[in-house]
């Protein structure tokens, strides 16, 4: 049983204006839908979150999205609603079962529903299986800013375990190339220290060798607000002796610096393969 005193605090300092449903059952015991015989308690909750749409309150069971910090006991407000779209949050009920997991479409074309706890497998969904969807989470009553602030992060640790073997090497995707440079963006401290980054996407096929042009466009494109911002020119200049290898290659006896520089280069270059798939090397 939930607390009502969690219940009236769970919106902060919204103004509650607007009854809906509460059914007092984890989102696995069943949805409203499906199990007439459970009947809500009306709860008032803010218009600027419901803003007319249909919704309800639940809250989460078990700790399979510990990941985008939603924990067990959690309460959640859903939205109900069958129309979903990658990266959402949802209940789904998949062969009676009911799940909250975040909906993921791959770049083939197949559709996941994926945890943030790596305890358990990514779901990919079949035209085998019985599969409906209830609704997408709305506000997080505990945590609503932070709810989904891994999403990106999670889906890119179970990409590694979705895809199937294979001999041909992995290039990464447009975005999870975005997800690293954002990630490894504030270790830059100087405009050539980008040729870590670049010769590890070189390495990965997803930049032709020696194309440094097309590596400053793409940084300049995500992130145009960077203090040191890549040149094609300092880029060049750094690209030689031990520098001109494969990333995995680099060592301080044949880089064109020495010591804490050849680190300040070789930190860059380790932070972009550590954000990668490890498919990728």
């Amino acid at each position: 049983m939930v607390s009502y005193s969690n219940i009236s605090n769970m919106f902060g300092e919204m103004v509650c204006d607007t009854l809906v449903p509460f059914y007092d059952v984890g989102i696995s015991c069943g949805l409203p839908n499906d199990r007439g015989d459970i009947p809500p308690e009306m709860i008032m909750a803010p218009s600027e979150l419901t803003k007319g749409h249909s919704v309800c309150v639940y809250y989460a069971m078990g700790d399979s999205m510990e990941g985008v910090g939603i924990y067990d006991g959690d309460m959640l407000l859903i939205e109900n609603i069958r129309r979903i779209n990658s990266y959402d949050i949802v209940v789904a009920r998949i062969d009676g079962e009911e799940v909250l997991k975040t909906y993921y479409v791959d770049e083939d074309g197949k559709h996941w529903l994926v945890p943030a706890n790596e305890k358990y497998d990514a779901i990919m969904l079949t035209e085998e299986m019985d599969v409906r969807f209830a609704g997408r989470l709305l506000w997080h009553c505990r945590q609503p800013r932070d709810t989904t602030r891994n999403i990106r992060q999670t889906i890119m640790r179970y990409k590694n375990k979705m895809r199937p073997v294979s001999a041909e090497p992995y290039v990464p995707t447009y975005d999870e190339v975005v997800d690293a440079l954002i990630c490894v963006a504030p270790l830059v401290k100087a405009r050539r220290r980008w040729l870590g980054a670049c010769r590890v996407l070189m390495d990965c096929k997803f930049i032709h060798k020696g194309r440094f042009d097309k590596f400053c466009e793409l940084v300049r494109s995500i992130l145009p607000n960077h203090e040191f911002l890549p040149t094609i020119g300092e880029l060049q200049r750094m690209a030689v002796m031990g520098f001109s290898k494969p990333f995995s290659e680099w060592g301080e006896e044949t880089a064109p610096v020495h010591k804490k520089h050849f680190y300040a280069y070789y930190e860059i270059g380790e932070a972009m393969v550590k954000q990668l798939p490890k498919q990728c090397f």
